[in-house]
């Protein structure tokens, strides 16, 4: 995923090698400069650079000149293509219009597995730092002298562990907490970066959601708000439920947004789930009521409390909270007019309360642990 270290490893093994090589190439951020120049620049940026001619200028989309590929072809090559993200990038850069000579080394990185399946040799997934190396990046970031640290040991830890192993999180933080001169400074930063999560971090982990197409998309934010760390099994029949198609999952693992454990669980990154979550919540910061998901047990509270239900609600699941010991007088979700999933478990929530419950005719699937018989809608039909 994005900020784990691919382009950092590749620009080692880049360093380490070229030397080894009659010539050399790394070009960098080929998704970005793709966008702003397109790709007829960037293929003759690295063919100028292989060849060592600066004027060398190619406008069609194969290489026409024989003398051009036969020297290419000659030609032993170290090529970095750094953060490819569609497949016609390596088409016009690699093709099969573009050959190098014998013994050479092309090194991809990129965010999405199926582009690489049917045309590398290996694929080495970057794992995250262990927590020893997590721990010695970020003080690396975040202390001028030891004394900082001792006195913050306990919150440095949670730190740590928020960044989840991801390098280029481990940097920022670092930088946020450089200017921390005592605890009760390291505690107010970490106060403030968990209530707003820091915009780099977040803004640099979206280019992988905003390259899925939209079943993709959905089902991405689903497992986000609802189903992290449940069965692959348990989350396709609820995403059957909301109409989305059970392939999106398949994206998701191969863009490296989830995993899937040994135990065929759905898992996510802290950091991507905190993303995904707040891509629904900006749908409406102000009331809950107007978002597509609710999750959280206070948002939830505060729509049934002010019945601020939209028709843009269309999925409500909270396992167990403080919620459970607030009252109601009722829970109207006619408002909701497009719920199509309900779901309240662990919670002590309607066992307790005394209300009427109105609920939506769309509404596809209804799990409500310890619901009072009593308060089913006469007209409701399960």
């Amino acid at each position: 995923m994005g900020g784990i270290g691919k382009t950092t490893l590749a620009d080692a093994v880049y360093h380490r090698l070229s030397s080894k090589f009659e010539a050399s190439c790394f070009l960098a951020n080929v998704r970005e400069e793709s966008e702003k120049h397109g790709l007829n620049y960037l293929r003759n940026v690295l063919i100028r650079e292989i060849l060592k001619e600066k004027d060398l200028d190619i406008s069609t989309p194969t290489i026409g000149s024989t003398s051009v590929r036969e020297r290419l072809s000659r030609t032993k090559a170290l090529i970095v293509l750094d953060d490819v993200n569609a497949s016609r990038q390596l088409e016009l850069l690699l093709g099969d219009h573009v050959r190098f000579g014998p013994g050479s080394q092309i090194i991809i990185t990129t965010r999405d597995k199926r582009l690489l399946k049917r045309s590398v040799d290996k694929i080495y997934e970057v794992k995250g730092l262990s927590w020893e190396e997590s721990l010695e990046l970020f003080h690396l970031h975040a202390f001028k002298n030891n004394s900082t640290e001792s006195r913050c040991a306990e919150l440095l830890g949670t730190v740590v562990d928020y960044a989840g192993g991801m390098p280029l999180a481990l940097k920022i933080l670092g930088s946020l907490f450089l200017h921390c001169d005592n605890s009760k400074d390291w505690e107010h930063q970490w106060n403030e970066l968990k209530k707003f999560p820091n915009k780099e971090i977040e803004n640099m982990l979206r280019l992988s959601y905003e390259g899925l197409e939209r079943n993709a998309r959905e089902i991405f934010l689903d497992i986000a708000c609802f189903y992290k760390g449940t069965t692959i099994d348990s989350a396709k029949k609820m995403l059957d439920v909301r109409g989305f198609f059970e392939g999106g999952i398949k994206v998701l693992v191969d863009k490296s947004l989830i995993s899937i454990s040994k135990w065929n669980c759905l898992e996510m990154h802290d950091l991507v789930q905190e993303m995904g979550r707040a891509i629904v919540h900006e749908q409406c910061i102000e009331e809950p009521g107007r978002r597509n998901r609710l999750f959280d047990a206070e948002d939830i509270y505060h729509v049934l409390k002010n019945n601020s239900g939209t028709e843009t609600v269309q999925a409500i699941i909270f396992k167990g909270s403080k919620v459970g010991q607030l009252h109601l007088d009722f829970a109207d979700f006619k408002k909701m007019s497009n719920l199509r999933l309900l779901t309240v478990k662990n919670s002590s929530f309607g066992k307790y309360c005394k209300f009427k419950v109105y609920l939506p005719n769309p509404l596809r699937y209804l799990c409500w642990e310890e619901y009072p018989l009593k308060c089913l809608p006469v007209k409701f039909s399960p």
